[in-house]
């Protein structure tokens, strides 16, 4: 355009700049350059197409400068560097900005609060107060009934883990949409409710509102994490009943489901007949296979991901490659996977990785290798490999690394049941019963308690709870009585119980 002599305009910008095909911080930073010298930059739409992309690159600095250096401001202006603050978790700044903005008469727009409560939602030192502040704001100004509004403040309040306040923002809306009731299910998956997530669906399906596929995503989640397979199937028959079964991501949470649920082959049918693999469907079905102990279908299926389907593996794939080789003793092809991770494709260790490896190397016996591996890990997230470890020193009879490892779980875990369980164990194993009493009578006078053993089982659609020296149950005497003659068999075959 500029070769044949063509002066370019703000709507030559304004489109190129909000396409998002802006992918490197130095090509916006020439087009912006470009405006200035053609003198075009006092265009209220082109500043906030720069603004914008400032935005999009985290450059708060920029979208200052040419916030600052507007005559004359629209709603977009002041909902861009708003925004910009909250993301950069400048609060004082973001409510200096809207205090200004109603002082120079701008009617305070839902607009600006979602991309108020959007920037905070994003930002990472996020706070309870943020989200009580905003929340106030919100109900000042009138928007409190508005759907999106609602269901940011529903996210804020849950990123800051007040589930209540996120909880009694839901129940307040009279006329509950499908988005709000996939966000309050979705919120309580992240927090570990699976339950509450399952009976909000439930409520959800008395009400007129049906579930579109975000929604059954969001729910197959957390039918996974129950386990209850049963159900799965009835949502995988509402699923194909109602045309959803070849959206992505309702394939991708029923493979993750059945998997999860132990119906491993149905998991790999409904795999089979993806036709648009991604890396979500793959790493869920690799992850199936690796909790299966499946390792050989896993590597394969990695290979296949990568060197047919040309898609880079990234650190959660990784991890279920590593557990793979962990759960099926492939110690050599697990040290060769952790280092090609970081050389071929660029993958940084997590915590997750060096979980799995410290398994692998615990698993195979390679306990020295294992305490080289957790050298490498920040302190400050150690914590976590030091049990797995334990557990192979008390398998390989390696009582005087253990003994080292049981101090380090100690320093890092204090409060920790499981920590003072394993160690007891260790010592009754290696008969020193005077230091594995030392370990209860210590967990006893530091008030740590024992979690309670719990099972769950799922018989013709219904879900039985059984909790250790628990005799509440409908069934407990039927059941005692069947597990006496059950220990009274093995005895008699010569087992010790």
């Amino acid at each position: 355009m500029l070769s044949l002599g063509l002066r370019p305009s703000t709507g030559t910008f304004v489109p190129l700049l909000s396409s998002g095909s802006i992918f490197l911080f130095g090509q916006g930073l020439s087009l912006h350059c470009c405006t200035i010298k053609l003198g075009l930059q006092y265009d209220i739409p082109l500043s906030n197409a720069i603004m914008n992309m400032y935005l999009h690159f985290g450059r708060i600095d920029r979208i200052e400068s040419v916030f600052f250096a507007m005559d004359e401001k629209s709603i977009v202006s002041w909902k861009t560097i708003i925004e910009g603050y909250a993301r950069a978790g400048n609060i004082s700044k973001s409510f200096s900005i809207i205090n200004e903005m109603r002082r120079k008469s701008f009617g305070l727009e839902s607009v600006v609060l979602v991309s108020l409560m959007s920037g905070y939602v994003s930002a990472n030192n996020f706070s309870l107060r943020i989200a009580s502040s905003s929340h106030s704001l919100i109900f000042r100004s009138g928007f409190h009934s508005e759907e999106s509004i609602n269901n940011l403040l529903i996210k804020m309040y849950a990123k800051c883990g007040d589930i209540l306040s996120a909880r009694k923002v839901f129940d307040a809306v009279c006329e509950k949409t499908l988005l709000l009731w996939t966000s309050i299910i979705g919120v309580h998956n992240h927090v570990g409710s699976p339950e509450e997530a399952l009976h909000l669906f439930k409520k959800m399906l008395l009400t007129n509102v049906r579930p579109n596929e975000v929604t059954l995503a969001t729910v197959l989640l957390a039918v996974a994490e129950m386990g209850l397979l049963k159900m799965g199937e009835e949502i995988e028959n509402y699923i194909l009943l109602n045309g959803l079964e070849s959206d992505l991501r309702v394939q991708t949470s029923l493979i993750n489901m059945f998997c999860k649920c132990g119906s491993i082959e149905k998991a790999k049918d409904i795999f089979e007949r993806v036709s648009n693999k991604d890396i979500l469907v793959y790493s869920s079905m690799i992850n199936g296979y690796a909790i299966h102990g499946f390792g050989e279908e896993a590597l394969g299926l990695f290979h296949k991901m990568h060197v047919e389907d040309g898609i880079k593996p990234d650190a959660a794939v990784y991890t279920s490659v590593l557990l793979a080789c962990s759960h099926s003793n492939f110690t050599e092809a697990g040290l060769k996977y952790f280092e090609s991770m970081r050389t071929d494709f660029g993958v940084e260790p997590t915590i997750e990785h060096y979980m799995c490896l410290v398994d692998l190397l615990g698993r195979a016996g390679k306990l020295e290798l294992a305490m080289k591996a957790i050298e490498e890990i920040p302190v400050e997230v150690q914590a976590r490999v030091w049990a797995p470890l334990l557990s192979a020193c008390r398998t390989y009879l390696n009582f005087e690394l253990g003994e080292v490892v049981s101090k380090k779980l100690l320093e890092f875990e204090p409060e920790s049941s499981g920590c003072y369980v394993l160690m007891a164990n260790m010592y009754t194993y290696a008969g020193k019963w005077r230091k594995a009493e030392s370990i209860r009578r210590l967990m006893d006078d530091k008030g740590v308690m024992k979690e309670t053993g719990w099972s769950k089982l799922e018989i013709n659609g219904c879900y039985h709870v059984f909790i250790a020296g628990d005799r509440s149950h409908f069934y407990s005497a039927d059941i005692y009585e069947k597990l006496e003659k059950l220990n009274v068999t093995l005895r008699e075959a010569g087992h010790v119980l």
